[in-house]
Formats: structure tokens, sequence, C-alpha cells
């Protein structure tokens, strides 16, 4: 790797612009401790924006060797935070609701952080800024036009991502036109996939971004805490899935239809935040002993979440091609299923096939969206020990010969450091 200036008495300093919550956006906390080893001067524009999460953030923050900086903070409780507050939350709610219907685009319609996350960044006055997440577009844009260098991580295609009816409150044309620019005009720019990295190019002609796999670092502060919080049984089987949000267009329709089929009794676990009524109705169709074994669970924080997957055997991804972001990009849970050693069953997209031909022991893949497909693919791991620890394994196995973050946090260093190198 060539030498950084980061040696010198004076170190870069590299803004990471993000706008939300450190302990829900995990790849920025690794962007972070992979430059600060390097021995850069790092600052993670963030924020906290539920007051009751502030003690995580704190815990996550502590003994980190880069700055934390949350450019809205909502645990002042002083009258100028709270009506700064207040006014944010209603210009953002106001876009997010008469703009669509005035078919113009406002940038508070990514967020009530989107001007002090500017305001933030201006005023950082990094030698090198990298823009993470929606938030971060629009911030890009005015970055760029004051000639600020950037770099540019893609983790979703963001006016890809979701479903029809929540893109249609979104400013995508705006969005549409900051991927555009911002992915041209990046000194480099990440992806999740090479997948990512080729619809990208078809979509924009942009230079090739490099891939970043959105897998995590096996270390002392992840080590397991040996309890059993979710799991009641061990002599059968237990399926995990776990998102931020439980709701529509994540596969779990055909995970329940698939599970109500199965011939052997299973656990099944799903952690997240519900939308409403969505449980309801997705459980619905289940018989009585079914359901008993169908377990829900809340959110854990980051360093949590290894220990409580470890807990079960097999785990679910069920992304969906209708939404050509799920489609092409390869999510955490994979690899936080390798991480915890558990066998995998995904949906057929670009991106997991990705996986399976890297790695086709690691995972089992299924026809995405049908039952049977998926009841086929997770029968054999029931049915047999032998199979499930042998898909264990090599799960494991595949982490460590094909995913693991050392590899990939080695992507940003060079990146970083040849940007730097070719500054002098």
């Amino acid at each position: 790797m060539p030498p950084s200036r980061a040696t010198s008495l004076m170190p870069m300093h590299i803004a990471i612009v993000s706008g939300f919550q450190v302990i829900n956006n995990p790849r920025v906390v690794k962007e972070a401790d992979a430059l600060a080893e390097m021995g850069y001067r790092v600052t993670v524009l963030a924020a906290i924006t539920r007051r009751e999460d502030a003690p995580r953030i704190e815990a996550l923050v502590a003994g980190r060797d880069w700055t934390h900086v949350p450019v809205i903070d909502t645990t002042r409780t002083d009258a100028l935070s709270k009506a700064k507050g207040l006014l944010r939350r209603g210009a953002a709610r106001f876009s997010r609701e008469i703009a669509p219907r005035l078919n113009v685009e406002h940038p508070f319609q990514l967020g009530p952080e989107v001007y002090a996350l500017l305001g933030a960044a201006r005023r950082t006055r990094a030698d090198l800024y990298s823009l993470h997440l929606e938030k971060a577009l629009w911030v890009g844009l005015k970055l760029a036009e004051a000639n600020r260098p950037y770099r540019l991580d893609i983790e979703d295609w963001y006016s890809e991502d979701g479903l029809a009816k929540d893109r249609a409150a979104r400013p995508q044309r705006l969005i549409r036109e900051a991927e555009h620019r911002l992915l041209h005009g990046a000194v480099h720019t990440t992806a999740t996939s090479d997948a990512m990295a080729d619809a990208l190019i078809e979509a924009y002609g942009c230079p090739r971004p490099a891939v970043v796999h959105n897998s995590f670092p096996t270390t002392v502060r992840d080590a397991p805490d040996g309890k059993t919080l979710d799991r009641k049984r061990h002599d059968i089987p237990s399926i995990t899935w776990f998102s931020q949000t439980i709701g529509p267009g994540r596969g779990l329709e055909a995970l329940i239809k698939a599970y109500a089929g199965l011939e052997r009794p299973v656990e099944l676990h799903l952690r997240g935040t519900a939308r409403s009524g969505f449980i309801e109705s997705l459980l619905a169709p289940l018989e009585p002993a079914h359901r008993a074994r169908v377990y829900l669970h809340e959110q854990v924080p980051q360093d949590e979440l290894l220990s409580r997957l470890r807990e079960h055997d097999i785990g679910y991804c069920g992304e969906l091609s209708d939404c050509r972001s799920r489609d092409v990009t390869i999510t955490n849970k994979a690899f936080e299923y390798m991480r915890a050693g558990l066998a995998i069953v995904a949906s057929d997209t670009t991106g997991q096939r990705e996986i399976a031909a890297a790695a086709p022991n690691a995972l089992a893949l299924f026809k995405q969206g049908d039952p049977a497909s998926l009841a086929a693919a997770l029968t054999p791991l029931i049915e047999n020990p032998a199979a499930l620890n042998a898909a264990r394994d090599a799960s494991v196995d595949a982490l460590l010969d094909h995913f693991s973050w050392d590899r990939s946090k080695r992507v940003i260093q060079e990146q970083v450091a040849n940007y730097f190198e070719n500054c002098t």
C-alpha cells in the first residue's frame, strides 16, 4: 500500500457524511474504524434522532479513534434546540406530504437533518468527504459545487430502493441527478456487489465502483455473550430473519407459507420493528400450532446481534427482484449469518447468486417468492443434521475465504491512501 500523508504531524482529515444514527449505520462505523486505523483524523457527521437511543450511541462511540458529531441531537432540551427541532420536523413533514402533490421536490423530503448536515459538512473543512446514504446525496451536490473532494459509497441504489408507493413520496429526480453527478465526479466510489457496480455503470455510464462487501469484522468487541434469549427449544431446528422493518417486500410472505408446509416442527424467529397491521395479516393463515412457534423480537444493538443470531440454525434471506436495489445488492444479512455460523437459505436475486457463484456450498438458493421452492431448500437442512452442520461450516468458510471485512476494508484504505498520495 502506498505511504499516506496521514503519517505526518498533520494527519489528513476525512469527514464521513451520513446524518443517520451510528447504531443504525454500521457501514459508516466500519469505514471510520478502517480509516482511523490508517492514522487519518476522522469525523463522523451523524445524528441522535431518538433520545432513548443516546446511551447505546454513547456506548458504541466510546473508545473509538474518531470523532462523533451529531448534527441533530434530540438529547438537547434547551428551548432553542427544541424550537429548531420542531421547525425541522415540520418542514420535512410538509415537504413529504405536499411536494408530491405539487409535483415539486425539496431536499427536506430526504429527512429533517439535511440542512444541518450540510452546515456541519461545510464547517468541517475536511481534506476528503465520504458520502453515505440518501441524506448525503444532496449535501454531496453542494460540496461538489464548492469543489470539495469527495468519495461516494453506494450501499443501496437509492433511486431504485423501496416499494413503488414509498418511492412516490421521495424526490426521485433529485436522487437520480445526484447519483449521476456524484458517481462521475467522485475521486473514487464503492458499492456492495459486482452486480450493483454493473447496474450503476449501465444506468449512468460512470467509472466502475470498487466492491466493498457489507460484512463485519469478527472481533473481541462482538464476542458472543453466551446467553439464550430468543430460542425456546433445542430439540427442533430454528430459523431466523432480521431487518430494521418487518413489512412487505422482504419475502416474508413466502417464508410463512413454506414454514406452514414443513413436515417437521421448527421455530421461526423474526426480528425488527413491524409495520402497523402487517404481522396480523402475515400470520393469519397459520394454524395455532404453527403460530405458537413463531417468535417476534425487537431490534438489538449491533454488538448484540451476533449473539442472538448464534442461537439459531438457519438464516433466511428473502430479497425480491421487484425492487432493483434489492436485486443487485448483497445485504448484510447474508454476511451476518456467515459470521454467526448459520446455514443460509437465500432467494435467487442477482446479488445473492453472486455469493453462490463464489461459494456454492455456503447457501441454498430458492426461486424468490416461491414457497414450494423455499420449502424444498429448507427440508434437507431441517431433516438431516449432517447436512445442516456441513452447511454451517461452509458458511463460516465462505466468510473467511471470500467475504471477510479484512478484505473489504483494504479496498477503502487503498483508495484513500492512493488519493492522498496523488495529491502530493
